[in-house]
This record gives structure tokens, C-alpha cells and sequence, in this order.
């Protein structure tokens, strides 16, 4: 009898264990899919914003996670990668494709600078747009100004950039409006 309740309490043990590892094991970096991935371990290191606050990396990809926007003087820059959306100043940006790169490659003589045009996702305090962004020229909205203003990597004649090693910077500017100016 006595060895029925240790058997007993040990299958319970178990089933409470096996439990509570199906349960909350993704949050303990263990994957049962069916698939097998290993699970992404990103470094415990962490950026410096230029708040003074920090952020960690953040996975599947490990890239740091976007400092946090606001900023004294109504103006932050925001980098970012096709498929990564990061918000600042009330605005929220996300690049869904590279619709045109012909800048100058590095490793040739060009007449002409060449452009980017990007493909994003536009969220702000007016709703959500689908907007083209062309590298230095601004799109004003009604209360911010949203800028792509770098591009990397550079271009090299011989070598296609692959979607996902483009980063993307923009520049958000909040617009101020003087006591004669109205909002519509």
C-alpha cells in the first residue's frame, strides 16, 4: 500500500512537472514545435540611448530594440529594416520593400547621385498610410514631418543588396504651428 502512494505521488510529481514545462517552456527558451529550431539566445549586453536610458537586444535577430523617441527639441531619428516597425513622436514606421536603389555604387564614377525609394507603413495621430519615401525629401503630414535621410549599405557595382541588410534612418520632426496657423 505504502508503496502505491509513492508511486502515486511521483506520477503526479511528473504530470505536474511535464505541465508546467508545456506551459510556460517558451518563456524559458525552450521550443516544442515540431520543427526542431534550436531557440534564439540573444547576449545580455545593451545600447545606450541618447536619453541616458538603455535597451537590450531583442530576438530572433538579436538587433538592439529602438531607443526610446522623445526629445526636448521635437526631432528624433529612428533606425530601422524592412519588416521592423519602430515608432517615436507619436509616429510609427514600418519599410515593406526597397521599390528603387540606384545610388552611385562605391566602386565606380558617376555623373548622376542616383535615389532610394522605400515602401512603408505610416502610423500616426491621422490613421495609417501606405507612403513612399525618397532619401531627402521629406513628407509633411499635418503634425509631423517624416524624413528618410540615410541609407546603408552603400552599393558596390558587383554585389545586389539583399532586402534584409538594408537599414533605413528617418528623421521625424514634430511641426509647430504659430498662434495664426490651424489644423484644418
Amino acid at each position: 500500500m505504502k508503496n502505491e502512494y509513492l508511486f502515486a505521488g511521483i506520477l503526479t510529481a511528473a504530470v505536474v512537472v511535464v505541465g508546467a514545462l508545456l506551459i510556460f517552456g517558451e518563456r524559458l527558451g525552450f521550443n516544442f514545435a515540431e520543427n526542431n529550431e534550436e531557440p534564439t539566445f540573444c547576449t545580455a549586453d545593451a545600447q545606450l540611448c541618447p536619453d541616458g536610458s538603455y535597451v537590450g537586444r531583442v530576438p530572433p535577430t538579436c538587433e538592439f530594440a529602438a531607443c526610446p523617441a522623445a526629445t526636448s527639441t521635437g526631432m528624433v531619428d529612428l533606425e530601422t529594416r524592412i519588416g521592423q516597425k519602430v515608432s517615436g513622436l507619436g509616429v510609427t514606421i514600418t519599410p515593406l520593400a526597397v521599390i528603387e536603389d540606384s545610388r552611385c555604387a562605391i566602386d565606380v564614377v558617376c555623373i548622376q547621385a542616383g535615389t532610394v525609394r522605400v515602401r512603408a507603413t505610416l502610423v500616426s495621430g491621422l490613421g495609417t498610410a501606405t507612403q513612399v519615401f525618397e532619401l531627402n525629401k521629406p513628407v509633411t503630414t499635418e503634425a509631423e514631418i517624416v524624413e528618410l535621410i540615410a541609407v546603408a549599405p552603400a552599393p558596390r557595382s558587383s554585389v545586389t543588396i539583399p532586402a534584409g541588410d538594408y537599414r533605413f534612418i528617418f528623421k521625424i520632426t514634430k511641426r509647430t504651428f504659430s498662434l495664426g496657423e490651424g489644423k484644418g
